[in-house]
């Protein structure tokens, strides 16, 4: 590869795009990424819990999440919301925090509900700004495994409702 295309790829934004089609109302998955005690049930990989999550859900708000591994090491997130378009969008920048809880490369993530009946939804993830391929890969599967336990989790709710 020569210089010209190594710096271009350089500069190729890393996103991930992620997709699911849930059995659940489009108004109660808004809910699971917006309160707390549902982010606790489901955010972060599989063999991962959240033992610490707060949210200040308005534009500009605030919000910050600790995911647990099994071996008890933290890793805390946080970002801000840009955009709130209950039940439609949600649009927040998220940030590692690094040993001195500063952010780390920030990102932006927006989330998409369409309806696609009565009671199934179309759920669009988008996360930008990945800063390389090392991360984009690490968070493709991070957040493949949230995903799989948020839609089991709004599925087993919605069931019960």
């Amino acid at each position: 590869m020569n210089q010209a295309n190594n710096d271009r790829s350089m500069r190729m934004p890393r996103e991930i795009v992620l997709t699911r089609d849930i059995a659940a109302r489009r108004a109660l998955l808004f809910r699971l990424w917006t309160e707390p005690e549902h982010l606790m049930r489901w955010w972060g990989p599989q063999n991962m819990t959240a033992p610490s999550v707060s949210v200040d859900l308005r534009a500009g708000g605030a919000w910050r999440h600790c995911i647990l591994t099994p071996e008890g090491k933290e890793y805390w997130s946080h970002g801000r919301y840009l955009e709130i378009v209950a039940p439609e969008r949600l649009v927040f920048s998220f940030a590692w925090e690094n040993q001195e809880g500063r952010a780390e490369h920030p990102m932006q993530v927006t989330v998409e509900f369409h309806e696609l009946g009565e009671k199934k939804t179309h759920l669009v993830f988008r996360k930008v700004e990945l800063p390389d391929d090392t991360e984009l890969k690490l968070q493709t599967g991070g957040w493949v495994q949230a995903l799989d336990k948020y839609a089991a989790y709004a599925e087993a709710i919605s069931r019960e409702g």
